[in-house]
Formats: structure tokens, sequence, C-alpha cells
């Protein structure tokens, strides 16, 4: 029986193709996500991670899963929102 992956909320994220590298992605699996966790019972509350790769999302919750933790989008990163409304201005 698989054990029930813990919810943590991550704010001012960013989507990054690998760890440590500030080229931003598109949110997909596949992807990493970095930003500051809350309420994750193994991490300081506000510490800047890395997790491991995307695994699913759902838009209308605005939740995405890795391979251990599931976490709540809060608020993306003002870098990242402007290379969002650039990228997809540029594809139109």
């Amino acid at each position: 029986m698989q054990k029930q992956k813990p919810l943590a909320k991550l704010e001012n994220w960013a989507v990054v193709l690998r760890g440590h590298v500030a080229d931003y992605q598109e949110l997909r699996a596949g992807n990493l996500l970095v930003g500051k966790v809350f309420g994750h019972p193994r991490m300081e509350e506000g510490a800047f991670i890395f997790t491991s790769p995307i695994v699913s999302l759902d838009s209308k919750t605005n939740v995405v899963e890795t391979r251990n933790t599931a976490y709540r989008l809060g608020e993306a990163s003002r870098e990242y929102k402007n290379w969002t409304r650039d990228t997809n201005g540029a594809a139109a």
C-alpha cells in the first residue's frame, strides 16, 4: 500500500530543466521546481529547494507532484512570470 505524499506549499517558485541551472522551462512533467518550501515535514520553513522531477500536475488545484511530495503552488517568482510572459508573447 502506497503511503500518501506530504503536501507542502511552494512560494517564489520557477521551473527549470535541472538543478542549479537558471534556465527556465515550461511547467510540465520531467522538469524541476525551485522555490521556498513551507509546511514540509522534513524541511526547514522557507528553505530554498530544488525538487525531484515533476511526475504530474493538476492545473485546477495548482498541485504538482514529484516522486515523494505534492506541492501546492503559491506565487511564482517575478523572474519566472516575466519569462513566461515574454516566452508566450514571442510564440504568438
